[in-house]
């Protein structure tokens, strides 16, 4: 089978399973949660919780959300330095019209699409190669922290916990690993960079993914989940693992990440709907809000044009 017909097969591939964990995942919620004895308790607790937040803590998530995108708009503008110049605004623009590309595509790779419409003719098809660098390098942190959370503790699944540590490393060695390649594989090496952009690069994604940890612990306090900080922050590396193994959109992302994390935090934590309630709260403020602005900034962008 040729090319051209299996790519379209893969990616209806990926379209399926995620919708199919977004089916499974949507009804284990509704049962574990919607159809929970102590729903209205919980229910009227959140509210309260909610309403006893200070605006200052929603001001300090907010900077939680500057900092994370503008962190990848370096991180973009480092990589593509090579064959387009850009300031940091710039970049952080293109970064969040890619956000609102990827919101409706499986794994967001429609974020590869709209970052490429602000790069100079002729650079397009490089500049995306450029890109996978910097995805590749915030893939890695993920995989990594996940390994570690999946090896120190695993609520399921032991067995994963000896395999996890292997995956890391050979992430890591493909990731520095740049001796010419040979046969058919050589047109790879024209796509190679530099060992000291690869360690900027994974220093950044280091600082973005510290970012996460912060925003998921800092919902934890504004929500009063009482769970000591490094079982929370293990559930978390292991929750960004695995989301991101999943082909899932962004719309269907949200009910595949509340169901992992009830599962993830529940030899810890029983109150379904605040877990859910924190969920939602990082997906409005990661995915949802610089989606809608990237959208605008795509109008405007589009309307000079």
């Amino acid at each position: 089978m040729n090319s051209s017909k299996l790519k379209p097969l893969l990616s209806l591939g990926n379209k399926l399973i995620g919708f199919i964990l977004f089916v499974i995942c949507a009804i284990a919620i509704y049962n574990k949660v919607l159809q929970n004895e102590n729903l209205n308790q919980y229910g009227a607790d959140l509210k309260i919780q909610l309403a006893k937040i200070h605006w200052t803590a929603w001001l300090l998530m907010g900077c939680l959300l500057t900092l994370n995108y503008t962190i990848e708009a370096i991180k973009w503008k480092s990589v593509i330095a090579s064959t387009n110049t850009f300031n940091t605004w710039q970049a952080l623009r293109a970064v969040l019209v890619g956000q609102a590309f990827s919101f409706f595509t499986p794994a967001r790779s429609g974020d590869y699409v709209g970052r490429t419409l602000f790069l100079a003719p002729g650079t397009k098809l490089k500049g995306i190669t450029q890109m996978a660098w910097a995805s590749y390098a915030q893939i890695l942190m993920t995989i990594c922290f996940g390994c570690f959370a999946l090896f120190w503790n695993l609520p399921f699944l032991p067995w994963l916990k000896w395999i996890a540590p292997l995956g890391g490393i050979i992430a890591l060695f493909l990731f520095f690993y740049n001796q010419p390649l040979k046969g058919w594989l050589s047109k790879i090496n024209l796509l190679q960079i530099d060992t000291a952009l690869k360690w900027k690069l994974l220093a950044l994604a280091l600082a973005r993914y510290s970012i996460y940890l912060m925003q998921y612990n800092w919902a934890a306090q504004m929500l009063s989940i009482p769970v000591d900080w490094m079982d929370f922050s293990i559930a978390i590396m292991a929750l960004l693992f695995f989301l991101s193994m999943i082909p899932a959109i962004s719309l269907t992302d949200l009910v595949i990440r509340g169901q992992l994390f009830l599962l993830l935090m529940a030899p810890f934590y029983q109150n379904d709907i605040m877990l859910i309630a924190l969920t939602t709260l990082i997906w409005i403020v990661n995915f949802l809000i610089p989606s809608i602005l990237g959208a605008i900034l795509l109008l405007g962008f589009r309307l000079k044009q």
